[in-house]
């Protein structure tokens, strides 16, 4: 009986060596993030603004440019939905202030001196992207954008002085990239031109009748804030 009982013992130890020696089984590996870029953002801007204005009198004869670029900083609110894996629309409301100042001697009349002066634009557009990755994402952007530009016109002899606002809107086209670095956090760069519309300058007292030509384009990067979306499962 004792003989039982003794090879019974022995071989429960060995049992339990053999069971602590078997290495324990891994857990199974976490699955890998799926992010969704839909649902709405707000965020802020900073950057560079570059605003060209080209000046012709009643004759069309060239007056000269005016042309000068600054910092410029402001935000932006949007909505965006992913579509058929890798592509995503959005919509886009932006919002900047700048501080853009040049001015220059008239080449037809040097005795006049042009000042321009930039101190916001507008911007409403929409994007179509396609995610390079699950998180980077490439796209173009097209849509309506303005700018508010004040002109002054001196007479340098005289002193005498006239300004005017000229809020100027066009079509806005833009490319650029936006990157998730966190489940609710993205980073953008984009380039944007708005072509502004045409306007005229006519000071009676200075003798001037000239049609302004104006170009503004902008470098902006960016950061927004995402919710109802753009999580990591």
């Amino acid at each position: 009986m004792r003989s039982i009982l003794a090879l019974a013992f022995t071989a429960a130890l060995g049992n339990s060596a053999i069971a602590a020696d078997m290495p324990v089984k891994a857990p199974p590996p976490a699955p890998a993030p799926v992010y969704t870029w839909t649902g709405c953002y707000i965020g802020g801007n900073i950057g560079w603004a570059q605003v060209s204005a080209r000046f012709e009198d009643r004759f069309g004869e060239d007056d000269g440019r005016l042309s000068k670029s600054g910092f410029a900083g402001g935000g932006q609110i949007g909505c965006d939905y992913q579509f058929a894996s890798n592509w995503v629309f959005g919509v886009q409301g932006m919002f900047d202030g700048a501080d853009i100042s040049r001015s220059r001697v008239s080449v037809l009349d040097t005795d006049l001196t042009f000042h321009s002066d930039v101190r916001w634009f507008a911007t409403i557009t929409a994007r179509l992207g396609y995610l390079v990755t699950p998180s980077f994402l490439f796209y173009a952007k097209g849509g309506w954008g303005t700018v508010q530009q004040r002109f002054s016109v001196t007479d340098t002899i005289s002193g005498d002085a006239f300004s005017t606002d000229r809020n100027s809107s066009g079509g806005d086209v833009g490319v650029g990239f936006e990157y998730m670095f966190t489940p609710n956090w993205t980073f953008f760069v984009e380039w944007d031109h708005i072509f502004l519309n045409r306007s005229s300058m006519r000071v009676v007292d200075f003798d001037i009748d000239d049609r302004i030509h104006r170009d503004f384009d902008k470098v902006l990067f960016g950061i927004n804030w995402r919710f109802g979306g753009a999580r990591s499962y």
